[in-house]
């Protein structure tokens, strides 16, 4: 039997997402067991400003195929949020959108990588983030986060972490296949894959 909460419990997984594929849904499950959340909401990023190329789907198709790949279950959600809002994607910005929107009572837990959660102090007005979200802190299996030696201030400072699942799948992996022509079974959902190639996208070229 599940421990009873009174406040909703909302997850907010942030990424490119370009490809959604199966290991972010792997992440976003194992985040939701562990802390029994009742949703979990995709929030396609526009812009990142850390990242040093720009995503290769524009936002529109990496939402559709975001949207068709979450119907596998009830409780994963595909916001909109930087759609609407437009612009460079700053986290501190998208939190209090989301807390504009959202009940007074939801409990909303931010879900970050490891890697990621390193250099949040860098994120803008980063001293802001404990006070919007809880900070979740997904990393590999058998590995830990130390948040020892990170400063108070630090929005990790306090996260709790998650041990996530053995999934060695990637966008990056996913687009180099599609661009040679090679298969990206299991990897992403179907209905994803059929999306890629109907569209064309990451230079997909079927295999004669």
């Amino acid at each position: 039997m599940n421990n009873l909460h009174i406040a909703p419990r909302l997850g907010v997984f942030g990424g490119t997402f370009d490809p959604i594929h199966n290991g972010h849904f792997a992440v976003a499950e194992a985040v939701r067991a562990e802390l029994d959340l009742d949703e979990v909401w995709f929030v396609v990023a526009a812009d990142q400003w850390l990242r040093k190329n720009p995503p290769v789907a524009s936002i529109y198709a990496r939402l559709e195929m975001l949207e068709l790949a979450i119907r596998r279950a009830p409780y994963f959600k595909a916001s909109d949020v930087e759609v609407v809002r437009g612009g460079s994607t700053y986290t501190v910005d998208t939190l209090t959108y989301l807390r504009t929107k959202l009940a007074e009572d939801v409990e909303m837990h931010l879900i970050v990588g490891a890697d990621s959660a390193i250099c949040m102090d860098q994120w803008k007005m980063a001293e802001e983030l404990r006070s919007l979200a809880k900070v979740v802190v997904v990393g590999r299996p058998r590995t830990d986060f130390n948040t020892e030696k990170l400063p108070e201030s630090h929005p990790a400072k306090e996260a709790r972490y998650v041990e996530g699942p053995m999934r060695d799948i990637s966008a990056t992996t996913i687009r180099r296949l599609m661009e040679a022509g090679e298969t990206i079974s299991g990897m992403v959902d179907a209905p994803v894959s059929e999306y890629i190639m109907s569209h064309g996208l990451y230079s997909w070229q079927e295999q004669k």
